[in-house]
């Protein structure tokens, strides 16, 4: 069963910074006493009660090290962007934890595969590999040490560095969302000799599968001879850069050495593609064309379909859409007599790709795209299987056939074999996630959100859309704690989306609303706001916010501050027309201000609330007289306050009676207790 840790206190005041260290310090001895729940539910504790507040360095470090050592590598990467302060950090013992738990977590991601990675890192540290990071860390790490060690007359420091950067895992992967799996391994098998790694590597780049091809050849250290150019084309390409051009060159000569007609052609081809898109386009296309057309002639149907795949890249970046979809029907055609499905789907899916960006004939487009689909299904090539879908789904949405895109979708989710593509599977689930989220099932739509999120993440292929899909079917479906835990790292994502990124923090301050945390719900809807007013954005999304954040306000007992947000709010309303959202935050601007305990100021706000209510004239007659009602009620209790009784009973009679007459049962109640409690005195 999960347990859920003990909560720090909500104000941050030192016990609730203890509590968050003594937490953080359970995370791995938890992983490593098998308690994989427990220590899941206090990592994400930890995590959502950091958000948005500075913690100490140590704490984030024993997070950094619970990932290293429980299979979480890469959502540690995270973690890492708080690099750029720590040198500056005044705790030395703090900059020595972080930079040893940064080792740690480097040195796992180069272990499993991942050290020619770059990251992108503010300051000094932008741009390395995580095979570099790691030195770097460690380095920094041993300096730290030392001077803690020379200070305090010890080694005791060092000793501990070094101990805690030799640390292996203390489980094969700790879950941290509901359906979470391990990172896929890219590694291939070791001491595979350096011919097999190459072969690996063209294997996996054909599949689409760039980090497993990178791997294969990060892993050749010595280079036979006969592999040598296969190896310099292969470099070129998954390591690109401004001498990519050269090396290429340097294969394709290479292959001429060996009396390797085929490869030097195919190499060609891709030559010929590189040199458009680096602006040398006609020589770049007649390379191109010249090689497909030898390569066409001969009798290798690998290579002659791969020989048309190229030419139909380099003409249709011309424009010459024509003569490219006439390079993949050929392609096509002499990959079904080989019977080679990977080749046959990568054809029929960049055609049906070209056709969608042209605006070509969708229903042609998504007989192509389905029969792409098929092929890879058959080829298990997960990747670009998943491509294909997207252009299944773009032609649907091109001709408004949604509800045929959910049948397709169903269709493959029941007969997709088992040992089929995983990657395929888990986005499929996300497209019914999508759909379902549309119909308004938000329940049904949790289970698929996280498990294509989980499937995706496995494969470091999760996406923005991912994440906002799996926070809005939570939010939906009322399981607001959860969406407390996944919407930060969605909101992280979300920059340079402007609509998603409000929408989510939307909902992230509502989940802390509905879960009765209400200093968390204004702090967030209050931000909503700020961003809106920064982006001159002050229309209904606005208005929305600065009310929900006044709301929470006044459940705070800052009834002042709550009025403040209201007359923003009805300033805004306004100005876009919108007279009884006006009206209506003025009425609640002079409750708040009652409730501060300003009997002037509440006063004021009441002739305000007059003047804005009277001024309503264009709803319909139900809505302008709930809205005079609402107002009669808060005269009543302002007058009330005020001593002056008759006029407080005379308003709360006629809004007892407006309630009763347009059927709003529990307001009529609420404001005939309020005329009893007048009447005898008690208001």
């Amino acid at each position: 069963m999960e347990v859920e840790p003990r909560r720090a206190e909500a104000d941050g005041s030192g016990s609730g910074e203890a509590e968050i260290t003594r937490l953080c310090r359970t995370l791995v001895p938890l992983a490593a006493a098998g308690k994989h729940a427990e220590a899941a539910s206090t990592y994400r504790w930890v995590t959502r009660a950091g958000t948005g507040a500075p913690h100490r360095y140590s704490d984030h470090a024993l997070r950094l090290e619970f990932c290293a050592l429980t299979g979480n590598e890469h959502t540690g990467i995270e973690l890492l962007s708080l690099l750029d302060g720590v040198g500056d950090h005044a705790d030395a013992v703090d900059r020595l934890e972080f930079f040893t738990a940064a080792a740690v977590l480097t040195r796992r991601l180069t272990e499993t595969g991942y050290g020619e990675i770059r990251v992108t890192l503010d300051g000094p540290y932008d741009g390395l590999t995580l095979r570099r990071l790691h030195q770097r860390m460690r380095a920094a790490a041993f300096v730290e040490a030392e001077e803690l060690d020379e200070r305090e007359h010890t080694v005791h420091f060092t000793e501990h560095a070094r101990r805690k950067m030799a640390a292996k895992p203390v489980a094969e992967f700790v879950p941290l969302l509901p359906s979470a799996l391990p990172r896929v391994p890219i590694l291939p098998p070791p001491e595979l000799p350096p011919e097999e790694l190459v072969v690996r590597a063209e294997i996996h780049n054909h599949r689409c599968e760039p980090e497993q091809a990178r791997a294969c050849l990060a892993a050749i250290d010595t280079v036979p001879d006969g592999i040598a150019p296969r190896l310099t084309e292969l470099r070129a390409i998954f390591f690109q850069g401004g001498d990519t051009e050269e090396r290429l060159r340097r294969a394709a000569a290479g292959f001429r050495r060996q009396g390797d007609e085929v490869r030097f052609l195919l190499n060609q081809c891709w030559l010929g593609l590189w040199l458009v898109f680096d602006d040398q386009v006609e020589t770049g296309v007649a390379l191109t064309t010249v090689a497909a057309a030898r390569l066409r002639a001969g009798t290798d149907d690998a290579a002659a379909c791969w020989g048309e795949y190229w030419l139909a890249h380099v003409l249709s970046g011309q424009g010459r859409t024509t003569e490219a979809y006439e390079a993949l029907r050929r392609g096509a055609e002499r990959a079904r007599e080989a019977g080679d499905p990977l080749l046959l789907g990568t054809l029929l899916c960049l055609e049906a790709s070209l056709r969608n960006g042209d605006g070509e004939d969708p229903v042609t487009t998504v007989e192509l795209a389905r029969a792409a689909t098929d092929a890879f299904i058959v080829g298990n090539v997960g990747e670009k299987a998943v491509e294909a879908v997207e252009q299944v789904r773009i032609a649907y949405e091109r001709t408004g056939s949604l509800d045929e895109l959910d049948v397709f979708v169903e269709h493959l989710l029941s007969t997709l074999p088992v040992g089929g593509p995983e990657r395929l599977r888990g986005h499929l689930r996300q497209l019914r996630a999508m759909s379902l989220i549309g119909t308004g099932r938000f329940a049904e739509a949790v289970d698929d959100a996280y498990a294509s999120l989980g499937v995706a993440a496995s494969r470091g292929k999760d996406t923005v859309e991912h994440w906002y899909v799996l926070v809005t079917a939570l939010h939906g479906a009322g399981r607001y704690d959860e969406v407390l835990d996944v919407a930060p790292r969605t909101i992280d994502l979300l920059t340079g989306l402007p609509d998603w990124d409000q929408r989510c923090r939307w909902m992230y301050a509502d989940a802390y609303r509905a879960l009765g945390e209400s200093s968390r719900a204004f702090d967030e809807y209050a931000v909503l706001a700020e961003i809106l007013e920064k982006a001159g954005d002050t229309g209904h999304s606005y208005i929305s916010a600065s009310m929900a954040a006044a709301e929470q306000l006044d459940l705070l007992g800052y009834g002042a501050n709550a009025a403040d947000f209201y007359a923003r709010a009805a300033e805004a309303a306004l100005a876009i027309s919108g007279g009884y959202v006006a009206a209506t935050c003025r009425n609640a601007a002079t409750l708040s201000r009652l409730r501060s305990g300003d009997l002037d100021a509440a006063l004021t706000a009441l002739a305000d609330a007059e003047t804005a209510v009277h001024a309503v004239k264009a709803e319909t007659a139900p809505a302008r007289e709930h809205l005079v009602a609402q107002l009669d009620h808060v005269a009543a209790h302002v007058l009330s306050a005020a001593g002056r009784v008759r006029e407080a009973a005379r308003r709360a009679l006629r809004a007892a009676e407006t309630f009763h007459r347009i059927g709003e049962a529990e307001s009529a109640r609420d404001v005939d207790l309020l005329l009893e409690q007048i009447l005898l005195g008690d208001a």
